[in-house]
């Protein structure tokens, strides 16, 4: 039987946690990656055929008293890329990342997807969407969270924001390094600082004066003035490229905000592909990374970008971490 070490609860996992305390925010985000984590090792076991007694995956959940309740499966490779757990009146639905192996094509796909702003027309998203609505109806939407990294943070935004603009259902999430879709996040913030400042400035201002000129009253607004209510707590790492563009973006829509609250509107909802399929127009959601509204949780302990991104760093013992509330809607 292969063996992964870091699949082992007991030496890899926060098992220092033998004393919850659910009003910590450093013990929920442990809890919640360990979670994610065991939507992962649910695959690595089903493929290295782990079961009964040699199973690892178990034990990431049911130390802290969650019973795995459904196994989530892609309809495209049949791998599980989810799993729903309970504890009590509680129910977190957790989406694990991309994975290498077997996994990796299928993933890549999505991941692709996320880029091109068409993850919501995949059967992963459709699969996790559909377990979302049942579960709510089943738990009630207060008891209901959704929990991913990466990948599965992407999935777990797109399906929050569409239980919000289709069932006005405001769900709590934990989404860990979830993808920030803008070409300058390949960027590295400590070499390239001043570059992706202007970037970043020229693209606002390009999108605001063109939506204004081209796109007056579109319906994007109210769409996110829906979404507004709703606070995802977004956990990111300031040297991961992935994720690291969603402490730009907010903190520059608070600025323009502060001058001009329109403006800041306009910006928030368009980015540069979004902006151009209207303008030759082409149907285009809203894409995946425009937010008006987050909990952004940021940490800057890492070894390189790659360390950045994983998910194991959210339950490490004393996580030093700043959270903030961001919202264009507020002053």
């Amino acid at each position: 039987m292969e063996l992964n070490d870091e699949d082992v609860f007991d030496s890899f996992g926060p098992y220092y946690l033998d004393n919850v305390n659910w009003n910590d925010e450093g013990h929920q985000k442990a809890i919640y990656a360990s979670l994610v984590n065991g939507a992962y090792i649910l695959q690595r076991d089903n493929k290295r055929h782990r079961n009964g007694e040699n199973a690892l995956a178990p034990r990431w959940w049911e130390f802290f008293d969650f019973k795995l309740l459904e196994k989530l499966y892609d309809e495209d490779d049949k791998s599980i890329f989810g799993a729903v757990y309970v504890v009590g009146p509680r129910c977190v639905i957790a989406f694990r990342g991309t994975m290498k192996g077997r996994e990796l094509f299928q993933d890549i796909k999505l991941d692709l997807a996320i880029f091109t702003n068409k993850l919501n027309r995949k059967s992963r998203f459709k699969i996790a969407m559909k377990v979302v609505e049942e579960k709510v109806v089943e738990f009630g939407q207060g008891n209901v969270i959704l929990v991913g990294h990466s990948l599965g943070a992407a999935l777990g935004i797109l399906v929050g924001k569409q239980m919000v603009i289709q069932k006005g259902i405001f769900l709590k999430a934990f989404l860990f390094n979830p993808p920030h879709t803008t070409a300058i996040m390949l960027l590295s913030e400590n070499k390239f600082r001043r570059l992706k400042k202007v970037i970043r400035r020229t693209v606002t201002l390009f999108n605001i004066i063109g939506s204004i000129v081209v796109l007056p009253g579109e319906e994007d607004d109210e769409m996110f003035k829906k979404l507004s209510v709703w606070k995802p707590n977004l956990c990111v790492n300031k040297q991961d490229l992935i994720c690291s563009e969603y402490q730009s973006y907010f903190s520059d829509m608070k600025k323009i905000w502060g001058r001009k609250a329109e403006m800041a509107h306009i910006a928030a909802r368009v980015s540069a592909i979004h902006f151009w399929r209207k303008i030759l127009r082409k149907k285009s959601d809203i894409p995946l990374h425009l937010l008006p509204s987050a909990k952004l949780t940021v940490i800057n302990q890492a070894k390189g970008a790659l360390d950045a991104h994983k998910l194991q760093q959210w339950w490490k013992r004393d996580l030093q971490f700043d959270s903030q509330d961001f919202s264009i809607y507020d002053r």
